[in-house]
């Protein structure tokens, strides 16, 4: 089958094919970059007849890393773990197509230095667009193997986003270039069945009707174009417990004119079946719409606890004022069924005897899950610019008028699981999650526990500040103030209290940690400057 004619055959008629039912979509979680990439280079190995990848950023430097998770050793020459290598192998040697589109706006061109990475090394088979729609970001991050298989990724292609499961609060694999050198969570998934026509089908759509031509022009190469027809199976539509769900901005999709803000009805209506638990681990929380959506809950369902892990340092410096501000007015951060955590990462120093380093986890995830039944996984942040108009995060009236309507593109995929396969699949996800963050065994998070989860949650992070409290201040106390050489107990998972305070070592103060620069060594603590201002991010949007 040739990569442009990607339909199924049409010589056969309906009534010469045998009727059988469509094969339901599955989904397997990929839990931190380590074991994501991992699975993304075994699918491009397998790859045959096509590869292709949507991605807000893609550096040519990109390594992939062993996982730790699967036993393998980090010391493999690092030519055959470059991701780019991966592509170029699989597009020379087996001649498989390879489509790769990028956010190629004023704010981030990455599709202009990987063309010219690609024309040195003769990869002149692998086609790359850029989708320039400036104030709107190319931010859905999919990649499709062969029609087959499908990836929902949560991070872009960039070294600093790489880390496992550890989450070391300092490994040289992560350059300080993008988030200070943090620690980073991501939620990722793979996907089987009927969905991954509708991502083939998004795919399609923004290669031919909204990317630019592979000179970086605003004009299209025609014979460049995927001819693409969905499956038949895809006619299921809403009987697939694997829905994919998008967000577009106006006046750029020729056939959707007022674009998409399907993940945003989504969300809505999931959180208005909760009834027992609603659990979020997302990049931002300022979208108000959302918060909206979650105070409704909590007055109609009387029984519903939230757990909320979010970043106190977000990457965009307004980001933490708005989360917060919204999070204050909503009556979230006080709310007694309303649980908010911060992840961090404790370690010894080499040194015997040196202080703790001590490091903020920065959360990358998108993950919303309701009553371990309904969740929703994949590129959208809970703000305005992901969801539907990034005017409506700002407080002022000129920031809402300039920046209405302005949105990104984005994928999720919203599933269901009360039926067939995917029955568990949502409890896995939440249990696989809170093991990472509470340190504890899949056991202990099966069933709801007497008090309720957020007591749970609340114990694992008193113990945490504890731990780092009692660390620091026995450091102070023995040898008349000199640095204490007995270790402190691990951190039981990475989860503390979540604090509006603006810098890490006020935030560990503010939950009750004596930061003691002998015995905590704080390694991500930003300034004034950097707190209010982001200088980092607008370096790596503009570089």
């Amino acid at each position: 089958m040739s990569a442009e004619t990607l339909g199924p055959p049409t010589e056969a008629t309906a009534a010469e094919l045998p009727r059988r039912e469509p094969p339901a979509s599955r989904i397997e979680w990929l839990i931190d970059n380590a074991v994501a990439y991992d699975e993304l280079l075994r699918a491009i190995g397998r790859a045959r007849r096509s590869v292709w990848i949507s991605q807000l950023a893609f550096d040519p430097d990109c390594m992939v890393y062993r996982s730790h998770a699967r036993g393998a050793p980090d010391d493999e020459p690092d030519d055959d773990r470059l991701l780019v290598a991966a592509l170029v192998a699989a597009s020379t040697a087996r001649a498989v197509d390879v489509r790769v589109l990028l956010n190629a706006s004023l704010l981030l061109d990455t599709a202009k230095p990987l063309r010219a990475f690609l024309a040195r090394s003769g990869a002149a088979r692998i086609r790359v667009r850029g989708i320039s729609r400036f104030p709107h970001l190319l931010h859905a991050k999919i990649l499709i193997v062969d029609e087959h298989e499908a990836f929902l990724l949560g991070s872009p292609f960039v070294n600093g986003y790489w880390d496992d499961a550890r989450h070391q609060p300092v490994d040289e694999r992560r350059p300080a270039r993008e988030l200070g050198g943090r620690p980073l969570h991501d939620v990722s998934a793979r996907i089987t069945g009927p969905a991954v026509g509708d991502l083939g089908a998004i795919f399609a759509e923004l290669w031919n009707d909204v990317s630019a031509g592979p000179t970086g022009s605003t004009g299209r190469a025609r014979d460049d174009e995927l001819r693409y027809r969905p499956r038949p199976a895809l006619a299921r539509g809403d009987d697939d417990a694997i829905q994919i769900v998008r967000t577009a901005p106006r006046r750029t999709l020729p056939r959707q004119r007022e674009g998409h803000t399907g993940i945003l009805a989504a969300i809505e209506a999931g959180i208005a079946g909760a009834r027992s638990l609603i659990y979020i681990e997302h990049q931002y929380l300022s979208a108000g719409p959302v918060i909206a959506a979650l105070t409704r809950a909590l007055q109609h369902a009387p029984a519903l606890e939230v757990v909320i892990v979010l970043n106190q340092n977000p990457d965009v410096t307004a980001y933490r004022g708005w989360q917060n501000v919204r999070l204050r007015e909503a009556g979230l951060l006080d709310h007694p069924r309303v649980g908010l955590f911060a992840l961090w990462s404790a370690e010894p120093s080499v040194a015997r005897g040196g202080p703790w380093a001590v490091n903020q986890v920065f959360v990358h995830s998108k993950v919303l899950t309701v009553d371990d039944g309904w969740a929703t996984v994949g590129s959208a942040n809970l703000d305005g610019v992901s969801l539907h108009s990034y005017g409506h995060d700002f407080a002022g009236r000129i920031g809402r008028r300039v920046f209405r309507h302005v949105r990104n593109f984005d994928v999720n995929a919203v599933i269901r699981a009360d039926q067939g396969a995917l029955v568990e699949t949502v409890r896995e996800l939440r249990v696989r999650l809170w093991c990472e963050h509470l340190g504890l065994r899949p056991d202990a998070l099966a069933a709801r526990p007497e008090q309720g989860w957020l007591a749970l949650w609340r114990e694992c992070a008193a113990r945490n500040v504890s731990t780092l409290d009692n660390g620091a201040r026995n450091a102070s106390a023995l040898d008349g103030g000199h640095t204490c050489s007995a270790p402190a107990p691990p951190l039981s998972g990475f989860v503390l209290p979540y604090s509006t305070h603006p810098t890490p070592a006020a935030q560990l103060a503010d939950v009750g940690v004596r930061v003691d620069p002998r015995r905590l060594d704080v390694r991500f603590n930003p300034g004034w400057l950097e707190v209010h201002c982001s200088p980092n991010w607008v370096r790596n949007m503009f570089a």
